[in-house]
């Protein structure tokens, strides 16, 4: 069986090293150095970890101007760290709104302020809710592992990579005042490649859906920066953003808008392309004798249904992350023609309607790609699923892939249990090639026996 990569894979690659190169490139050129970062300020003084040990909550005089509810609670709580740790305190007064509801053994985090009254007085900043997230990690984890088992775990290493150069590069060098949009693309290109490859293996399918991806975050980038430059998006709307501004001085709002978009976008793109490649393979696994133009034209019957499902995706996603911010307006008395023009919601239109642009020429860009690869393979070649962490199926000499079931597969299902499509057809095709050597009867025995033609194959 024949691994090595074909022609036109071969110049992919090429093409797949020259973006690596060229992103290993700019995060040397951009990485900041320690003097380039803004000064962190002095640490903050240590929290307290306290667990509440009993609470009385009484009800008080409505704030009608503030809206509060006038609800307030004693709470008595046990220190479990500093100087104070295992004694017991009472906060006094504490005012519920905002809140959670309060149970005993619930962890908080205390603060200890001066009081022109009563000297030092502890207040709550917040609950713990660390040992929570690491409870929900662990069964993403888990469940990551179980059911993708060592493709699971190959992702979630691309993942530890990806919140890597995002920690470790994206945002030390948008705080060094580099440019946020060649930061983020730079960065972009980098995930995208480490983590598809690491996830997917080094094969034609995964070399397909980076080049396809690559096409449509370089329309996706372009697109943005003329509509953010033409719709005036200042970045100033987000309360986050004017508070970064203050905080890094110099910071380029616009640029950050624009780079947040392409992080987003390309968290939607590597997913429709390495999905659509797949597709491709999977369609000519089943029949090698499809040309470029059929295969294109079956892939794409998929790739629209994707494309329709994916794109309402990014609009429940961005309706989802600025439900607040709606249904403020939604009593704000200003007319749906203004909130329309605001700029708090005009950068949303834009990242919803950019990010779907680049959807929707990522699936053509990666499907045509994809098939050219496809039919392009060797003869006899295996599909992409063999090249990262299965066994190769047996083939015959003729090129054919084995028919025997002893494994329990059908004709042509390569390691791994992938779906086949189309396997009606495709059976009717292995018959119509058996019958000339063993007539109908020799057929009948391959389907009761697989191992008998097999002991006579010359290639088996």
């Amino acid at each position: 069986m024949s691994t090595l990569p074909s022609t036109t894979h071969r110049r992919l690659l090429v093409v797949v090293g020259a973006l690596l190169i060229g992103a290993i490139a700019g995060m040397v050129t951009l990485w900041p150095s320690a003097d380039e970062l803004p000064d962190p300020g002095p640490p903050l003084e240590d929290l307290t970890g306290a667990e509440i040990l009993s609470f009385e909550i009484y009800d008080g005089e409505p704030d009608e101007v503030m809206g509060g509810s006038g609800r307030s609670a004693d709470i008595e709580v046990r220190l479990l760290d500093g100087p104070d740790a295992g004694q017991v305190a009472v906060l006094e007064d504490v005012a519920l709104d905002g809140y959670p509801d309060l149970s005993v053994g619930d962890r908080v985090t205390l603060d200890q302020i001066a009081t022109p009254d009563a000297g030092e007085q502890y207040v709550i900043t917040d609950f713990q809710r660390t040992p929570t997230l690491l409870v929900l990690l662990g069964i993403f984890v888990l469940a990551v592992v179980a059911i993708g088992r060592w493709h699971g775990l190959r992702s979630l290493l691309g993942l530890a990579v990806s919140l890597l150069i995002v920690v470790q590069f994206i945002v030390p060098a948008i705080l060094a005042g580099k440019n946020p949009p060649a930061v983020a693309l730079v960065g972009a290109v980098a995930v995208m490649i480490v983590t598809l490859y690491l996830a997917h293996g080094v094969n034609e399918m995964t070399t397909a859906a980076i080049i396809g991806t690559s096409g449509a975050l370089v329309l996706t980038v372009s697109i943005g920066v003329l509509f953010i430059e033409r719709s005036k998006i200042t970045g100033f709307a987000s309360d986050d953003a004017q508070f970064a501004s203050f905080a890094v001085q110099g910071l380029d709002l616009q640029g950050l808008v624009l780079a947040g978009l392409i992080i987003a976008a390309l968290g939607v793109l590597d997913d429709v392309t390495v999905s659509q490649a797949s597709t491709v393979f999977a369609l000519h696994d089943t029949d090698r004798t499809l040309s470029w133009s059929a295969l294109f034209a079956r892939a794409m019957r998929v790739g629209r249904d994707h494309i329709a499902s994916v794109v309402n995706t990014l609009f429940l996603a961005y309706a989802g992350a600025s439900l607040a911010l709606l249904v403020l307006f939604s009593t704000s008395g200003v007319s749906n023609a203004e909130i329309f023009n605001s700029e708090v919601l005009a950068e949303e239109i834009v990242k919803i309607i950019v990010g779907s642009l680049g959807l929707i020429a990522a699936v053509p860009m990666t499907t045509a790609l994809a098939a050219k690869v496809a039919i392009a393979r060797p003869e006899g070649a295996s599909s992409p699923g063999h090249l990262h962490g299965h066994a190769g199926s047996p083939v015959t000499a003729a090129g054919r892939p084995d028919t025997g079931t002893a494994a329990g597969q059908g004709p042509d299902v390569p390691p791994g249990g992938e779906i086949r499509l189309g396997m009606e057809g495709f059976e009717r095709r292995l018959r119509a090639e058996q019958e000339p050597e063993g007539g109908a009867d020799g057929a009948d025995r391959d389907a009761t026996d697989g191992s008998a033609d097999d002991s006579d194959d010359p290639g088996g």
